[in-house]
């Protein structure tokens, strides 16, 4: 069973069944909201569920995450553009199509180089 989606959020598959969305739809419809004119970053949980978090982010060039950690591993892919992920000293460009991983309570914040759109996967457990 497939379930296509379109403007709902934190959508959850049903039992035995599957979700789809178009993530240049999705991120064309952030950036079509008002508030993006006015803001640096904008986003949305695709999917959601007791474990698993997808979230779509739209981040403009300049746009800064301060530092934070997160309760469980995350992985971050970059759809387009391109970030800075710091690590205390330790500095990694990510850039479109690029996939990144990070343990539990890892302290880390985000720049972005250029208008960037990116995957964040986060799961708690």
């Amino acid at each position: 069973m497939s379930d296509t989606i379109g403007n709902q959020q934190a959508l959850r598959p049903a039992p035995g069944g599957m979700l789809t969305l178009t993530l240049v739809d999705e991120i064309a419809r952030l950036k079509a909201e008002p508030e993006w004119a006015s803001l640096d970053r904008r986003a949305i949980s695709l999917i959601k569920d007791e474990a698993l978090n997808v979230m779509l982010i739209v981040l403009k060039q300049g746009a800064r995450l301060s530092e934070h950690h997160t309760k469980g591993p995350i992985a971050v892919h970059l759809l387009s553009g391109a970030v800075s992920l710091d690590r205390g000293a330790e500095h990694q460009i990510v850039r479109a199509g690029m996939m990144l991983a990070l343990a539990r309570d890892v302290p880390h914040s985000l720049s972005a180089l250029e208008d960037t759109a990116l995957l964040l996967i986060t799961s708690i457990g």
